[in-house]
């Protein structure tokens, strides 16, 4: 397979694991790849970062939706030559509000396209007042996932809020993140990583990902308060740091607090394999967390909340323990059985590896799915769907 790989991912964070994870696994397959993308971000100082959906003041915003409309003139330029030169067999198209200009060339040469969608950028970017014109953003989101012949979600309550908005349900198909062969090629042992970081003896509370104020670490500070034996050890970087140190130091518990930054992904499973409790204290309701399968991987216990895309790969004391997001009382006692229970951490962990084979977690898996849409998108075609 000939396939026109198209996104407009400029930083380096969890979106280009996802980016790279897929192309990787698709070469890995054996399909030729072209791949039409932007130049990438510089690298921005530590703490500079911001959520997606934070456009700024409304003049701000409204600027920025027009050069997102307007990039599609070059970029239709780009995928045209890239058309003319490769001759693929379909196009793939990572979402991006505003981004026609691949559906736009899929339409004009007649080529199958499949759009994959992270998340709902119009419902996302308004609710954190990142679009000057919410309705306009919508529909024309709408419109353009309902020209593709596949919409991939990466989790099914994303496709259901996609649903709601007008994305046919029949173009939508589920495809959870995955994880690279590496993650998996043995079972991480953590003692190594426990003694040089100094975590012997102690119990250690984790976390991965982009640290933001709606993850809600704080959750944990009053059960450190009470433990001195335990400390939350944060691996990656974001705007929500600063306010984290500063609530850990007036609740006494700063020096149970460490920062790993970012770390190589060679080193994440690693690193959580020295983990004893695996922590995701809230998620979006349509994510798809890259966190929790690096959890997987590294046969750890997850502690999550019981939301309904979590479920989707989660059943509660089976595969990871859930509590209620509204109840922070329940976080805590989720969180002392799991520190108090090592067998059921033990229990924990091993099934969340083995869900990673048995609903197929990984880039190789998806590729062979992205495979399966891009024949059934072709053989609709040659018997004269629509």
């Amino acid at each position: 397979m000939r396939l026109l790989y198209h996104h407009r991912t400029r930083s380096r964070d969890g979106q280009r694991v996802h980016i790279d994870g897929l192309l990787g696994a698709l070469r890995r397959a054996g399909h030729e790849l072209h791949v039409v993308e932007p130049r990438p971000r510089p690298a921005a100082p530590a703490g500079a970062a911001r959520s997606a959906g934070d456009g700024g003041p409304p003049r701000a915003s409204a600027l920025r939706e027009l050069a997102e409309l307007l990039y599609n003139v070059p970029e239709r330029w780009q995928l045209e030559r890239a058309i003319a030169r490769f001759r693929p067999d379909a196009i793939y198209s990572r979402h991006a509000l505003y981004a026609s200009a691949a559906g736009a060339a899929a339409h004009a040469h007649r080529l199958p396209l499949l759009i994959e969608v992270n998340a709902p950028l119009a419902i996302e970017r308004s609710r954190h007042g990142g679009l000057a014109f919410p309705g306009f953003a919508q529909r024309h989101e709408t419109t353009l996932l309902n020209r593709a012949d596949r919409v991939i979600v990466v989790t099914q309550a994303m496709g259901e809020l996609l649903a709601k908005q007008g994305v046919a349900r029949a173009k939508l198909e589920v495809h959870w993140n995955g994880l690279e062969p590496a993650a998996l090629a043995a079972a991480p042992d953590g003692a190594a990583v426990r003694a040089a970081r100094g975590w012997a003896g102690r119990c250690v509370l984790g976390f991965v990902g982009f640290v933001r104020d709606w993850n809600r670490l704080e959750r944990v500070f009053p059960f450190l308060a009470r433990r001195r034996d335990a400390c939350l050890v944060v691996v990656g970087e974001g705007p929500d740091c600063g306010r984290l140190g500063r609530l850990a130091a007036a609740a006494g518990v700063a020096g149970q607090l460490e920062f790993l930054g970012t770390l190589p992904r060679e080193q994440v499973v690693a690193t959580v394999a020295a983990f004893d409790v695996a922590l995701l204290p809230e998620v979006t309701e349509y994510a798809s967390p890259l966190k929790l399968l690096d959890y997987f991987a590294a046969g750890r216990a997850a502690l999550l909340p019981d939301r309904p895309n979590l479920r989707e790969v989660i059943t509660d004391g089976v595969n990871g323990l859930l509590f209620d997001p509204g109840d922070d009382a329940s976080f805590v006692g989720a969180l002392e059985r799991l520190v108090d229970d090592p067998p059921l951490r033990a229990r924990l962990g091993a099934a969340g590896r083995a869900t990673i084979d048995r609903l197929g977690l990984t880039w190789d898996a998806n590729a062979r799915r992205v495979e399966q849409a891009v024949a059934a998108a072709l053989a609709a075609r040659h018997g004269g769907a629509t």
